[in-house]
């Protein structure tokens, strides 16, 4: 029976379900969910099929202990795996690990560091821009390589992998520089070229990302708070509401199942609730 990794990059997601980093929880409802680096949707869809799970943290022990200590992963079985996915000895070790056990049939990668505090580029250090880079897009590059490394030796049809990227790296951010870069690089160059390459490993490997735009997580809680900010920005959004973590969950696990959506790869999920750019400036910004 196929396994799933869920790997994080600075907090955890939780899978269970269907086939098959950070802050990011499941629903119920379909079988699986993550957990800053966990995700777990519980479907009883004929779709999902339960599958044993590697749930990864790198400093949330207590709250990876708690996730594999639910119903669901008591009965389909989840082992915790500890690694600091920026560093290369630490991702090597991991799935060397995790190889001399089992195969991983489905990768869910969900890195996401976001310094909060705005800073215009031109204030920004080197050193955040580095510590930004590494936890978001280095991590994804060294744990998906071990991912599709472990496949050259696997005899795995049709795995898929999902990345959680951002609707910063689709529209950016001011202020957010560095975060928009790292998501914008996973978005519009790792995807496509990662859902042409799985192919020559796995002949009907899929990738495909989720691009959440703001998500009711602690990440962002300072700016969810700021109640006339966060108007301006519903202000362009059809559904007039920000996502949840059961709504990124959810995204996932269907794009994880090859039975619904076995022919999609290479996508971009936007969970933006219809909203359509950002609002600039207030109208007494504006002279007409």
């Amino acid at each position: 029976m196929g396994t799933v990794l869920s790997c994080c990059g600075a907090a955890p997601i939780k899978i269970e379900g269907s086939k098959n980093g950070h802050h990011y929880a499941w629903s119920k409802r379909i079988g699986y969910r993550r957990i800053r680096g966990h995700w777990r949707s519980n479907s009883s869809h004929s779709s999902v099929r339960r599958r044993p799970c590697f749930l990864h943290y790198q400093s949330s022990r207590n709250r990876i202990e708690a996730l594999a200590r639910e119903d669901a992963f008591q009965t389909n079985g989840a082992t915790i795996v500890h690694a600091d996915l920026t560093v290369e000895e630490d991702v090597n070790d991991m799935f060397a690990n995790i190889s001399s056990d089992k195969i991983i049939h489905d990768f869910v990668c969900n890195a996401g560091y976001l310094q909060e505090e705005q800073v215009p580029l031109v204030d920004m250090s080197l050193s955040q821009w580095n510590t930004t880079v590494d936890r978001n897009l280095t991590s994804v590059f060294l744990s998906t390589r071990g991912y599709l490394g472990q496949l050259k030796n696997a005899s795995v049809q049709d795995p898929s992998v999902v990345l959680i990227g951002s609707m910063s790296g689709v529209w950016g951010q001011p202020g957010l520089a560095d975060y928009s870069a790292a998501k914008s690089a996973m978005t519009n160059g790792l995807l496509p070229t990662l859902k042409d390459e799985i192919i020559r490993l796995a002949p009907q490997g899929r990738v495909n990302l989720v691009a959440p735009g703001f998500v009711r997580t602690r990440m962002i809680k300072a700016k969810l708070d700021a109640e006339e900010e966060m108007k301006k920005v519903l202000q362009t959004a059809s559904l007039r509401k920000f996502a949840t973590p059961e709504d990124v969950a959810n995204a996932v696990a269907f794009l994880i199942s090859g039975q619904l959506s076995g022919h999609i790869t290479g996508e971009i999920v936007r969970l933006v609730g219809g909203k359509e750019g950002r609002v600039l400036f207030d109208l007494s910004e504006i002279q007409v």
